[in-house]
């Protein structure tokens, strides 16, 4: 009996499957590296966004105080415009946050608690502020002389217009405080859009008032 010793072309070689093996699955660690870096790389844009957008918001309150002091409503909603446009970006940026978060951690936007204090958003009305009087809400004794009814009229326009200054000053600092809140919501856009649309109104309220 006649024994052939050798091998066939199509035989493997002992130990090259383990190295193929371990390529593939090296190739696929630093693929998954790479990914990482760059969700990770992309959370940090969103982060440096995010703080420009503070920084610009908190520029844009300081010259809306000068605004307010000086009762320059015709150049506020320039400035309002401006906090939109830094809402919008900043929106999109965090929605970018979201999915690389989703990838990263598995989190959805679900997850991500709400701020409770930044959601509710402070309103004031027309009703809000205090009435100015009128000539109606003067007593009148009957037979006034000449005198007294001007000490009237001068008491009752003194009045108006402590009561007007008074409504000046509410809608003011409504518009400020809703503002404030709004540049420091960025980071939860649902809250800032809100606070923003408040922001406008309450702006139509100070400007009827100056």
């Amino acid at each position: 009996m006649t024994t052939t010793y050798g091998t066939t072309t199509d035989a493997e070689v002992p130990g090259s499957r383990e190295d193929d093996d371990l390529d593939e699955s090296l190739q696929n660690i630093e693929q998954a590296v790479r990914a990482a870096q760059r969700a990770f790389g992309e959370i940090s844009r969103c982060n440096l966004l995010l703080d420009h957008a503070q920084e610009t918001g908190d520029e844009v309150l300081q010259e809306l105080d000068v605004l307010l002091r000086r009762r320059e409503h015709a150049a506020v909603p320039a400035l309002l415009d401006r906090l939109d446009a830094l809402s919008a970006e900043v929106a999109r940026s965090e929605a970018d946050r979201v999915v690389v978060r989703r990838i990263l951690f598995g989190e959805d936007e679900d997850d991500v608690p709400a701020d409770a204090d930044e959601a509710a958003v402070p309103c004031v009305t027309t009703d809000d502020l205090p009435r100015i009087p009128t000539v109606h809400d003067v007593d009148d004794p009957g037979d006034s002389t000449l005198e007294d009814m001007w000490e009237r009229d001068q008491a009752l326009a003194s009045r108006q217009h402590e009561v007007r200054l008074e409504r000046t000053r509410i809608a003011a600092d409504h518009l400020r405080t809703v503002t404030v809140r709004a540049v420091g919501s960025f980071g939860t856009p649902t809250a800032t859009a809100a606070l923003l649309a408040q922001g406008r109104r309450a702006y139509v309220l100070w400007a009827s008032c100056v």
